[in-house]
């Protein structure tokens, strides 16, 4: 792909080329590949058999991937940037690859996810990659999660935030989701929001949810959204200025 450089944006294809914006609000372009592939050799000669076994992994990811986007989908609304569900599939295909009981092309989600390498690639995933946890919270102010309890202690709203220009409050929220793989369901249970206005005075943040009853894997998930007060109502900003992420997990 190219940088495009212009005085004016270019979208759209022109012959073999396709002019795009990227996520970074980049204008770029890229020339459209040719393909000699046909459906009944893909399907049948020996050269693609990896790519064919691959591609039934990749699947069976894309699939899991659905429930997973769901497990905090209140939170996924409010904080995601457009690489959201390309980067699900990629962490679950990790998960996958995890699972050194089965050959390519017949290795299971669920028995990559029952390893501990499987299991901590979970960690730290961020539903908007543009806003880490670590770039909105002061990477110096300390928190713990411990007992599906959430603290934040001595937390100053003025300078313990990277605050968006246009921004007056901030709300913490979090989730805990149990997901049983296996049978591909799952229940969240959320804590009651705490909202908070930036020229707040210092004070300790605790969030606490009681987990579902079913005992599976559980996950846990922080979420830090802005608003701007326009009279008596906060409107929430748009979800690119937010953050949620999976900051626990415990296989039951």
């Amino acid at each position: 792909m190219a940088k495009v450089t212009a005085p004016f944006i270019i979208e759209g294809t022109i012959d073999d080329i396709n002019f795009y914006i990227d996520q970074e609000g980049i204008n770029r372009a890229r020339l459209k590949p040719e393909s000699h592939m046909t459906s009944d050799r893909y399907k049948n000669s020996p050269s693609f058999h990896k790519m064919r076994m691959q591609n039934q992994e990749f699947g069976q990811c894309a699939t899991i991937a659905k429930t997973f986007r769901l497990l905090v989908a209140e939170f996924n609304k409010q904080a995601k940037d457009g690489s959201f569900a390309g980067r699900v599939n990629k962490l679950l295909l990790e998960i996958l690859q995890e699972d050194t009981i089965n050959e390519l092309g017949s290795r299971l989600f669920s028995e990559g996810m029952k390893t501990c390498f499987g299991q901590k690639l979970l960690l730290n995933f961020e539903s908007n990659k543009l806003r880490p946890l670590s770039k909105v919270l002061n990477e110096n102010k300390k928190w713990e999660i411990k007992n599906n309890r959430f603290s934040l202690p001595y937390f100053n709203p003025t300078n313990d935030i990277n605050w968006p220009e246009e921004a007056t409050h901030i709300t913490f929220n979090l989730a805990i989701a149990n997901w049983n793989i296996e049978n591909d369901t799952f229940s969240t249970n959320y804590a009651q929001p705490i909202i908070l206005s930036k020229t707040d005075e210092k004070l300790n943040i605790v969030l606490q949810v009681l987990p579902p009853l079913e005992q599976n894997l559980q996950l846990t998930f922080l979420f830090i959204g802005f608003s701007k007060q326009r009279g008596s109502r906060n409107i929430a900003l748009h979800r690119k200025h937010n953050t949620a992420t999976l900051i626990a997990y415990q296989y039951l």
